[in-house]
């Protein structure tokens, strides 16, 4: 057993049990996917401990991020203990706190855990695989008109949340697959795409053929506009203008290609969709939607309730809809629970996924390398973009994904600065 196999159950529970099933007695983050990371991370330790497993070199800058938002979030639980707080506030800071521990297991297993880049990339496949399977899902949400998710009823797990009802826009019925909600389902497949089309257009695997290299490309890439959602047009938009550097001029054009074929191919299928989403965008620019005033609206609102504690907050997942209001928005949501700092603390998590991802590609020597190595850039500038449109790290997969490939980032760029001598794999005893 190795990280890439623990975490590969990480995925496997994360990506196809819906977050609103937990453990009895657990609360909301007590899902079968959170247990398995803190069980994770006290593998790790113990592996650490007993010198069985070191550290992979050039890799810290993860875990250095992930000190510098942790000590944002326990100035923020500090802020919550000294004031006269409600059970509820008292409550979210203490779920915050093992979300917290949840995001660091990830990090720290998958960047520090995974020495050799073949099983990297394994565990990349996987991710896709399994995102595919998500997008595969929601296409039959869309379709049929209902949401899969649920009708998922697990033995030994209980509700935390109400069912979400199928959400529509328009005359389409959003599909969310198993994750919480459509914002959350377009913002991992947005944020998983550019992984797929390294993988297919990686030269390592031509024997695979076309149709198993090109089918997660085709279902994650033609589910994000099926989820009639700004954040994943965004999402897109910005993942094809972060993988462009990487590109030869020959693929840019074939992939802008495709891309235009795609958009006429999926207009002409889905008859209506296309104005649906120009009329979100139309909407947005000229400032007549009401998601839109609503969430400018509450800018005012959260200034005023940063006052009492502008630096450090009051507390990670104290401000809660029932109490307040929903920010759709993960910065505003983290200027209202974490302050200023907890708002540094954030973009220094994002710019470090940016860091990786770019130092990698400067040290790679191949085209496939760099690419791959420019997917990591991809995927971090996803989630700093995105997270303006929903509050991202309040959905608990796409939170996982992110501070997974945060992880997988700095374990990419260790195998770049110091290649794993034979034998010295992620498990492997001394």
């Amino acid at each position: 057993m190795d990280a890439v196999t623990v975490l590969t159950g990480y995925l496997l529970l994360a990506m196809f049990i819906p977050s609103n099933l937990v453990l009895p007695g657990m609360g909301g983050v007590g899902t079968p996917a959170n247990v398995v990371a803190l069980m994770a991370l006290m593998w790790f330790l113990a592996a650490w401990l007993t010198e069985r497993i070191t550290p992979a070199k050039g890799t810290r800058a993860p875990r250095i991020a992930m000190v510098v938002y942790a000590s944002a979030v326990l100035l923020g639980y500090i802020a919550c203990a000294g004031r006269p707080a409600i059970t509820k506030e008292m409550q979210g800071a203490d779920r915050g706190l093992i979300a917290l521990l949840v995001w660091t297991s990830l990090v720290v297993v998958s960047s520090a855990g995974i020495r050799d880049r073949a099983r990297l990339e394994v565990l990349l496949r996987r991710m896709v695989v399994f995102a595919s399977v998500v997008a595969l899902l929601g296409w039959y949400d869309f379709v049929t008109h209902t949401n899969i998710a649920s009708s998922l009823h697990i033995p030994g797990l209980q509700e935390s949340a109400a069912q979400v009802a199928p959400m529509s826009r328009g005359a389409f019925t959003r599909p969310r697959g198993t994750t919480g909600h459509p914002l959350e389902f377009s913002g991992i497949l947005s944020m998983l795409l550019p992984f797929a089309v390294q993988q297919a257009f990686d030269p390592a695997r031509f024997d695979r053929g076309r149709l198993r290299r090109w089918l997660p490309v085709l279902l994650i890439g033609g589910a994000l506009p099926i989820s009639i959602s700004r954040t994943g047009i965004i999402g897109v938009v910005v993942a094809l203008f972060a993988m462009l550097p990487a590109w030869r001029p020959q693929r840019r054009g074939y992939v802008l290609g495709a891309v235009g074929v795609g958009v006429v191919g999926i207009g002409a299928a889905v008859p209506g969709l296309l104005s649906t989403l120009t009329g979100l965008f139309s909407s947005f620019f000229s400032n007549t939607d009401s998601s839109t005033q609503a969430r400018t609206g509450d800018y005012a609102k959260i200034w005023e309730y940063m006052q009492s504690s502008l630096w450090f907050g009051h507390g990670m997942g104290t401000f809660m809809p029932e109490l307040y209001f929903f920010t759709d928005n993960m910065y505003l949501l983290t200027a209202a629970e974490l302050g200023v700092f907890g708002i540094l603390a954030l973009l220094f998590v994002f710019l470090t996924g940016l860091h990786t991802g770019g130092a990698a590609r400067r040290l790679c020597q191949d085209d496939a390398s760099r690419e791959l190595a420019q997917c990591f850039v991809a995927a971090a500038a996803v989630a700093l973009v995105t997270s303006a449109t929903f509050d991202s790290l309040g959905f608990p997969m796409f939170a996982g994904m992110f501070f997974l490939l945060l992880g997988a980032g700095g374990s990419f760029l260790g195998s770049v600065r110091s290649p794993a001598r034979p034998g010295d794999l992620t498990g492997a005893g001394r």
